[in-house]
């Protein structure tokens, strides 16, 4: 490799750099001169940082959180280079920040592929080579090469999975801040570890695992996967969305409750320009240093992660966030609640079971409360029933002309879906349950029952996006121009929603 022939190069010129040395050279008309030799100036300069030396080499996910780290040499502070990368990155975002550059004596050098940053830093030397830059950027695509030639993939989901793997091949790859590694079939033989695949739910599983439905479903397919309408040019759209778990008795008490939360942003701006996002007032971000446990009425979220494109500086103070967003749609910030305190549970079902008199048939009455503001509406509310199995067929009386209901005869599951579910009001439902056997019948033998809803312009955890607005001084000084909008909404879904019996 490169570096390879640098080093043979300072080498050989070392081995014939002897006193009287000469240069032989041969005319045209055939006669032989003898000429002084001199050592080329261009190789007086090499040194340890022209030869592209790092000190550490890290690889860092999309929001700039280390997945593999190498100490290659201990000349500089621990961590230091890590919060120089992650303070560039926030304050100009990806697409701005140049591949290399220099802050506080250190240098650093990026490449970015997928989701992750593979960075190199070493301190300043007193003399800047150009060549160093070239071979320090030529050296991280070199390792990009050897761990895609080894995971298969160079993105966050199998850098995590293979972190250990990763570890290995970093340490394999710099030798006291040398890069002497050029392929892939070099290291093998010295790993330890086996890439592992990590495994890709598919659609219809991620379906069922956290909105309890069948992705083959069409009406639950309108609310939640509806067509995108065309987004307006020059803007940015600013979305929460919440994705809620609950478990509630068959009293309708709230036995556990958490979320998960992301806020997003899409963007059209025809110019790249920071967008102020101010979030709720009252808002309590547990994760903060000093921040309270918990303050009664306010807004609480934990565990908050950001992108890199995002300044966090005025968060606690001010509730404001300052992005540059990347021109496409961004994860902004994801976050959790674990306090069921803090978490409005939205919708309740209340089951319950009566015989009904002179038969061994059943009446499973289901009462649908939607707790959430009148103006708030719940879309394709469904609710699965799982049935004992000596429960043959069913009839049902509905009480709402938009109600619709099916019996999977073969899964001995229930359904029930309300199209249109308006806050403050509750609908319900009488399923007959036909037995043909003599076998007792309790609510506990009724169930699971789960739950799946979309509710739009609703916060579990009250969450809201106050004001948002792009910092355009070229639009503020001509009046001319139009200046960029930003539209806002906020949404909650049923993650896993689920009503216990027993």
């Amino acid at each position: 490799m490169f570096i390879g022939k640098l080093a043979g190069m300072m080498q050989a010129t070392e081995s014939h750099n002897l006193p009287g040395s000469v240069a032989i050279s041969k005319s045209g008309d055939g006669s032989v001169s003898t000429l002084p030799w001199q050592r080329p100036t261009a190789v007086e300069h090499i040194s340890n940082a022209s030869l592209g030396r790092i000190s550490e080499l890290m690889v860092l996910d999309s929001q700039c959180c280390i997945l593999a780290h190498k100490r290659s040499l201990q000349d500089l502070p621990l961590c230091k280079a890590h919060q120089l990368f992650s303070k560039h990155m926030k304050a100009v975002g990806q697409k701005c920040l140049n591949p290399y550059f220099r802050d506080e004596s250190v240098d650093i050098f990026y490449l970015c592929k997928n989701d992750i940053f593979i960075v190199a830093a070493h301190p300043s030397p007193d003399i800047d080579t150009p060549i160093a830059t070239i071979v320090r950027l030529d050296y991280l695509q070199r390792v990009y090469e050897i761990l895609k030639d080894c995971i298969g993939t160079v993105n966050e989901a199998y850098v995590s999975v293979n972190r250990m793997l990763v570890f290995e091949l970093l340490d394999e790859l710099v030798t006291f801040g040398f890069g002497l590694t050029s392929s892939y079939a070099e290291i093998k033989p010295h790993l330890t570890f086996d890439p592992i695949r990590p495994r890709i739910p598919q659609q219809d599983e991620i379906a069922s695992r956290f909105f309890g439905i069948n992705a083959a479903d069409k009406s639950r397919t309108q609310a939640v996967l509806a067509k995108s309408k065309e987004k307006a040019p020059n803007s940015a759209y600013i979305n929460i969305v919440e994705g809620l778990s609950v478990v509630l008795s068959c009293t309708g008490e709230v036995r556990s409750s958490e979320l998960w939360g992301k806020l997003t942003l899409i963007s059209t701006l025809e110019r790249p320009a920071p967008i102020s996002i101010r979030l709720n007032e009252d808002l309590v971000v547990k994760s903060l240093s000093g921040a309270p446990s918990q303050v009664a009425g306010a807004t609480h979220i934990e565990n908050p992660s950001f992108h890199a494109c995002v300044d966090t500086t005025h968060l606690e103070s001010r509730k404001i966030l300052r992005v540059l967003p990347p021109p496409d749609q961004t994860r902004l910030m994801v976050y959790t609640l674990s306090d069921p305190a803090c978490i409005q549970v939205p919708i309740l079902l209340i089951p319950a079971l009566t015989p009904i008199e002179g038969s061994r048939d059943h009446n499973l009455n289901l009462r649908l409360i939607n707790q959430a503001d009148r103006r708030i509406a719940a879309s394709y509310v469904r609710v699965k029933v799982k049935l004992p199995s000596w429960i043959q067929s069913i009839s049902t009386t509905k009480s709402g002309p938009e109600h619709t209901s099916h019996f999977n005869v073969n899964e001995k599951v229930a359904e029930w879906e309300v199209k249109k579910f308006c806050g403050g009001q509750e609908e319900s439902i009488f399923f007959r349950l036909i037995c043909t056997s003599d076998k007792s019948l309790s609510l506990s033998d009724v169930g699971p029952i789960s739950i799946a809803f979309n509710i739009t312009h609703f916060s579990a955890s009250g969450l809201v996006v106050r004001m948002a607005e792009v910092e355009n001084q070229v639009a503020a000084q001509d009046s001319s121009l139009q200046r960029p909008e930003c539209f806002f909404g906020v949404s909650t879904k049923a993650a896993s929603y689920s009503v216990r019996t027993d």
